[in-house]
């Protein structure tokens, strides 16, 4: 009773320094307190069941979005519920089928909080479709085959995409079974590039202006930054926007069949087809930079492609930064468990500690400066320069 009671201090304390503000910090304590009371709340078989009856949960809001119930609920202008006979006539269903409507309750009232002051035809960034879409038929499916892999394989570890449990269940790589659906494709990358909207850039958290204050090189073959793994450049481009008067160029690098798909690219950002397999062939630039990309692979891999820029690198002028989870040894969150599990079941990588980080920074060559972080963001900047 004592915890309890202490927790609720606690919860309201921070729900009141909550207020009106926008401190990610707060709201990251408030939330991990509010987690801490329902645990101390629930009996033990109580935690159970809500973890066993989650899955249902999960089945339920990947319907709920596949009907378009989600919209539904959203637009409609009411304060109180919404007849299942309402629901079924908008929807086009049978009215027995809203015996999930208890199950998305929650759901929709965070959208229509979150609506409170948009226009009701604009949902907000967070909206549950894309993450349901991803996680329910890409991500669900795999992780349900882990206990079939682990008694197939022994109880050991993948180390690349081929021994996955997803590999295992689909026959393919994830992204072997995205190129045959391309509709999968599409939900994986809209979810990707919400999570980028969402998420503060590397930018923000690593002190640009302080660093590159001075000592920047301004010859027309001088880089100032390479994107490895770019993608379709959209953090470069914000980083232009914000950093454009500093001189050097600024080099995406991709797989050819990324690089191919770019198109309206702003202007001074120079597009490369590349492998980080291979050696690196941009020697000597000031910043060489990894977003989101080490987690997908073992620490082998990891060793091999960041040796590969290590070597590119210029002692006392390079700087390597990686934008990735930085795990806590003790106390890591459910979100950083479930993706250092989500990254081994998908694609056979791993979320990592800063030990685990120092590791295979070493291995390649590399000094870990300093993790660099915000308070309430999952992903920190790792800054590392050459033994």
């Amino acid at each position: 009773m004592a915890l309890m009671t202490n927790l609720l201090d606690e919860v309201a304390r921070l729900a009141h320094a909550e207020g009106d503000s926008d401190d990610p910090e707060n709201h990251a304590r408030l939330l991990q307190s509010i987690h801490k009371l329902q645990l101390a709340a629930e009996k033990p078989i109580e935690t159970a069941k809500r973890i066993m009856y989650q899955p249902p949960t999960n089945i339920a809001v990947r319907f709920a979005v596949e009907l378009g119930l989600l919209d539904v609920l959203v637009a409609d202008g009411r304060d109180g519920p919404m007849s299942a006979t309402l629901l079924a006539e908008s929807t086009q269903s049978e009215e027995i089928l809203f015996g999930l409507c208890d199950v998305l309750r929650p759901w929709a009232y965070a959208m229509k909080m979150a609506l409170a002051d948009t226009p009701p035809t604009k949902l907000p960034k967070n909206s549950p479709r894309k993450d349901s879409r991803m996680a329910y038929d890409t991500v669900i499916p795999a992780t349900a085959g882990l206990l079939g892999y682990l008694t197939a394989f022994g109880r050991r570890v993948p180390t690349h995409a081929e021994e996955t449990p997803f590999a295992y269940v689909e026959k393919a790589t994830m992204f072997q079974w995205m190129e045959k659906r391309p509709e999968q494709r599409r939900y994986f990358d809209s979810f990707m590039a919400a999570r980028r909207r969402e998420a503060p850039r590397w930018f923000e958290i690593w002190p640009v202006s302080d660093t590159l204050k001075s000592g920047l090189r301004s010859g027309p073959d001088d880089v100032l930054l390479v994107d490895i793994g770019a993608s379709h450049g959209h953090d470069l481009m914000r980083f232009k926007e914000r950093y454009g008067s500093f001189p050097g160029r600024l080099v995406l690098q991709d797989l050819p069949e990324t690089t191919r798909t770019i198109h309206n690219l702003a202007e001074g950002i120079e597009a490369m087809a590349y492998d980080f397999f291979t050696p690196q062939p941009v020697a000597g630039a000031r910043i060489y930079y990894f977003g989101t990309v080490c987690h997908d692979f073992d620490d082998d891999s990891c060793v091999i492609f960041l040796t590969g820029t290590a070597d590119a690198m210029e002692r006392g002028y390079s700087t390597l930064l990686i934008y990735d989870y930085v795990v806590p040894e003790v106390g890591a969150s459910v979100r950083a468990a479930a993706m250092d599990l989500q990254m081994m079941v998908l694609v056979g990588g791993m979320e990592r500690t800063e030990i685990q980080w120092r590791a295979i920074l070493r291995a390649s060559g590399l000094d870990l400066v300093r993790v660099w972080s915000l308070p309430g963001a999952s992903e920190s900047v790792i800054e590392a320069q050459l033994l």
